[in-house]
């Protein structure tokens, strides 16, 4: 008797030097590397990245349309941290999030609880000399274990992009935070655990940066972090 055909994976697609170039930019956004308000040179960073110019255009204007850059018509740049859209977005991500933990906590399962709560017991065994960006990956890798409960692809995909435009900010309003995130994080888990959507979305509004106050403070803090690196 003939044995049906073992089945082998599918061959990888190959990456498009237009997926390259975004995926690389993006990198240096979100590292910093092209600071807020710097003009993009398309000719050197296309010799930069290895590509032409027409793919290196085409990640350009998917950045855009995501918000990362802004088209100024005559060419890109970084946005610039302007405290009033800094302040938009932060409140679109605390309405985003309010939905999403409200979701989680009704479709939701307990194995999926107890994956957020084994997530959560490996963050707090993370190095205490971890860096910052290894920090907001922990921080991020929760949020999204959330969104991913909620259902929602679409709110999912939004929270995203929100945390990529709110990179750096986010970034700075995370140091020397490590414990008090993680205790917030435990507390919402225990409210999800316990099916609690009105006392998880408080415990999350108290949690996400949204004040003012504590804005201007991060943004401020990032623009000196950003001279330092420059002249570092």
């Amino acid at each position: 008797m003939a044995h049906a055909p073992v089945a082998r994976d599918a061959p990888a697609a190959p990456v498009s030097s237009s997926h390259r170039a975004y995926a690389m930019i993006r990198e240096r956004l979100l590292r910093f590397s092209i600071p807020p308000k710097q003009r993009i040179n398309e000719v050197s960073l296309a010799a930069e990245l290895g590509v032409s110019r027409t793919p290196l255009r085409e990640a350009l204007n998917r950045l855009s349309a995501e918000g990362l850059i802004v088209d100024k018509g005559r060419g890109f740049s970084a946005p610039d941290l302007q405290a009033v859209e800094v302040g938009q977005l932060f409140e679109a991500r605390l309405e985003v999030e309010l939905s999403l933990v409200r979701l989680a906590c009704e479709r939701g399962g307990d194995a999926d609880f107890e994956a957020i709560d084994a997530y959560l017991a490996e963050s707090a065994a993370e190095s205490p000399d971890a860096s910052v960006d290894r920090l907001v990956e922990l921080d991020i890798g929760f949020h999204d274990a959330i969104a991913r409960l909620s259902g929602n692809a679409v709110l999912r995909a939004i929270l995203a992009n929100l945390n990529d435009r709110i990179h750096l900010v986010r970034w700075i309003a995370m140091e020397g935070r490590r414990d008090r995130t993680q205790a917030e994080h435990r507390a919402i888990l225990e409210c999800l655990t316990r099916r609690d959507a009105d006392g998880a979305a408080a415990l999350m509004r108290q949690h996400i940066l949204h004040r003012n106050d504590d804005i201007l403070a991060a943004i401020k803090a990032a623009y000196g972090h950003i001279y330092t690196l420059e002249n570092g």
